[in-house]
């Protein structure tokens, strides 16, 4: 969890005059994601991360896939966002959730390596994060860790690409596992999306 605290905030701290546009599924969207609490969601009173001034767009969308996210549209408009920034733009990616139902993990680096090129084509800067976990616990208390291969993917492409990278999913079991269930800040209606206090946690 240090780990991931000490990367996030050195990319938002020492960065002036940048903007940022979080592209992903539900887990980065607003209402339910960590974005809420790094661009913030004035609807449930989480406050940015950032500088105030800093340009933030959270283009997440719930349900979407690496390939759903471009066929539907949203990849377009999210290029629209980030050449409107005009400046140094971050985008990060998150994905994995909703790959792992429907193509293995390979399928979702190959999707994840288009876009990371087609950014930089552009001159935006892509910022990988591997996928928050699910709350799913196991009886002596460790996570049930379905979304390895996926994450796992996501830091080989980062590599490959020559990316920065925010390991998410490893601090977030980390945080989970050293609080516990009970407490843990994501939902155990879905075991998927965070609270307010969790998108606070994850977003800064």
């Amino acid at each position: 969890m240090k780990r991931w605290i000490s990367i996030l905030c050195a990319l938002t701290s020492t960065v002036k005059g940048a903007s940022f546009v979080l592209i992903g599924d539900s887990t980065t969207a607003l209402f339910g994601g960590w974005g809420d609490g790094f661009c913030g969601n004035a609807s449930i009173g989480t406050p940015s991360s950032l500088a105030p001034g800093t340009a933030c767009v959270n283009a997440g969308r719930s349900g979407a896939t690496t390939g759903t996210y471009v066929a539907d549209g949203y990849w377009a408009a999210a290029l629209e966002a980030i050449k409107a920034q005009g400046q140094h733009t971050y985008v990060t990616l998150q994905f994995g959730h909703n790959d792992q139902k429907i193509a293995p993990p390979e399928s979702m680096g190959a999707n994840l390596t288009a876009i990371v090129q087609e950014l930089r084509a552009l001159g935006a800067e892509p910022v990988l994060v591997t996928s928050l976990t699910r709350r799913i616990f196991l009886d002596d208390g460790t996570i049930d860790d379905l979304l390895k291969d996926w994450a796992d993917e996501t830091a080989l492409i980062s590599q490959q690409q020559g990316t920065h990278l925010l390991d998410l999913h490893a601090a977030s079991i980390e945080y989970c596992e050293a609080i516990g269930e009970d407490a843990s800040p994501l939902s155990p209606s879905d075991n998927t999306h965070l609270n307010d206090n969790g998108a606070i946690v994850f977003g800064r």
